[in-house]
């Protein structure tokens, strides 16, 4: 079994709720399958099985991707702004973004000064 998310490394709740939506379609998925496959009541077998697959394609496409990537937009950059580990991580990606981080993110600029070789290192 192989199990698909996305990951937002300046937003834990962004790919939290990716895991979350992508676990759930899966889950629909599987039972849309099963409900395909056991269908006695013809009516209500297909309406089950139908739903189950609307289910899964709207938690794997709109939940798991598209409303994540917007909620990782808004949470990483709050992130950024407010948590110094977080704006570590993104200023380790992206030096040259140390001025602008250390600006906005005073907790950051206390706790981290930009090194010899161009990285953040801890303030001693």
């Amino acid at each position: 079994m192989v199990f698909y998310y996305r990951n937002y490394p300046y937003s834990t709740k962004a790919t939290l709720i990716s895991v979350v939506a992508n676990i759930g379609g899966y889950l629909a998925g599987i039972g849309a399958v099963v409900a395909f496959s056991m269908i006695e009541n013809k009516a209500v077998g297909v309406t089950v099985a139908v739903i189950l697959a609307a289910l899964a394609l709207f938690l794997f496409i709109y939940v798991g991707r598209k409303l994540t990537d917007k909620l990782s937009e808004k949470w990483s950059e709050e992130n950024i702004r407010t948590k110094a580990g977080v704006a570590f991580q993104y200023v380790m990606a992206n030096p040259d973004e140390y001025d602008r981080i250390a600006s906005i993110n005073p907790e950051f600029a206390q706790k981290y000064e930009m090194g010899e070789k161009g990285r953040p290192v801890k303030r001693k």
